[in-house]
């Protein structure tokens, strides 16, 4: 556990810091505030010096959900008067293993941790480490809602004169093919590269984490466009269906392929939606794209159009496949004529914008 970066503040300069949430600056969330006080109990009454080395999410970075947990502790371990010597709010990655950095300051113990994500939650959990030795002294988890850090986050975004675009989009998507046999509707598999049937059905069902614009599409190998569900405002929270709740789409045409898109984000087409199918039919004329080859060229090309709403560095991948994406809980969906139909939403997340994509062909 070598090699992590700080830079250190001292306890009376972080005292006077109007950006914390204690120190008079923005309003504070109630939630954060008493998930912050619960936390630093496992700092109290130690008697010993402590060197705070700050949090990092499952991956080592300091992500902006981390920086807010992170500005709630220090100020609740300030206010509980804990005995700190160091106090790192900017330090750099750590290393997958990595837990804690002894390596750092003067402190008999040190106290850092790690944020984790499990929607609609986050756990945050504080490890109290012995410095010589590297002794576990105490540990402590708590969880906070999702939602409440990723306001705090926008909050700060626009305080600061930027745009909400640093906060993933995470959305829980159900991708549900229903196949009639003998009178009874059966669930059919929706991988990538799969093989349907002529007449079945096809419908969404999802929920994002965030208040954001969503669009997804059906666009076959013949350039055929079919909105699944329009380009649209959703709120966060609330279980939302393509085309609709007990609608359904229709694979009518025989031997094409056809590739679902499913678009999340603060912003996203707009007024070129119409250039963009423009350029998409012209890459089918031009044979860049043939069934199931050349999808890469129409992934690229939908990321272009999207990039014109964001900054030009931004990142946009297009997520196909399934290696990488976690799946909820098993579920039964109820629809209103009593169908009942098994299905595991994706847990799909991306930022500034989650674009997830898969193709299949129909037989």
């Amino acid at each position: 556990m070598r090699g992590f970066v700080a830079i250190v503040a001292t306890t009376v300069g972080l005292a006077a810091w109007g950006c914390l949430p204690f120190g008079g600056g923005r309003p504070q969330s109630a939630e954060l505030t008493a998930a912050a006080r619960e936390l630093v109990w496992v700092a109290q009454g130690s008697g010993a010096t402590i060197d705070w080395i700050g949090l990092r999410d499952g991956g080592g970075d300091r992500s902006e959900a981390v920086k807010v947990i992170d500005d709630y502790l220090v100020s609740a371990l300030l206010q509980a008067e804990v005995a700190l010597v160091l106090a790192d709010t900017m330090g750099g990655k750590w290393s997958d293993g990595g837990v804690l950095d002894l390596n750092r300051g003067e402190g008999a113990l040190v106290l850092g941790g790690r944020l984790q994500g499990d929607a609609p939650w986050m756990y945050v959990r504080l490890f109290l480490v012995e410095r010589d030795g590297g002794k576990l002294v105490a540990t402590r988890t708590v969880r906070v809602p999702e939602s409440e850090v990723n306001d705090e986050v926008a909050l700060r975004a626009k305080a600061n004169g930027g745009a909400d675009d640093t906060i993933p989009v995470q959305a829980d998507l159900h991708l549900i093919v229903k196949r009639a046999e003998g009178g009874v509707d059966q669930i059919v598999e929706l991988a990538e590269g799969a093989q349907l049937q002529q007449g079945d059905r096809l419908q969404l069902r999802y929920k994002l984490h965030r208040d954001v614009e969503v669009y997804a599409f059906l666009y076959d190998s013949e350039g055929t466009l079919e909105a699944v569900v329009p380009e649209q405002f959703v709120y966060s929270g609330i279980e939302q269906y393509g085309p609709s709740e007990n609608g359904w789409i229709t694979l009518q045409e025989s031997d094409r392929v056809y590739t679902l898109y499913f678009l999340a984000g603060p912003r996203l087409l707009e007024e070129n939606t119409g250039e963009l199918f423009e350029r998409l039919g012209e890459l089918i004329h031009q044979r860049q794209v043939d069934r199931f080859n050349g999808l890469e060229n129409i992934d690229q090309t939908i990321v272009e159009f999207l990039r014109r709403s964001y900054q030009e560095d931004s990142v946009i991948t297009v997520q196909r496949g399934s290696e990488g994406i976690a799946v909820g809980r098993p579920e039964t969906i109820v629809y209103d004529d009593g169908t009942r139909l098994p299905s595991q939403a994706e847990i799909l997340k991306g930022t500034p914008v989650l674009a997830r994509a898969l193709s299949f062909s129909v037989q």
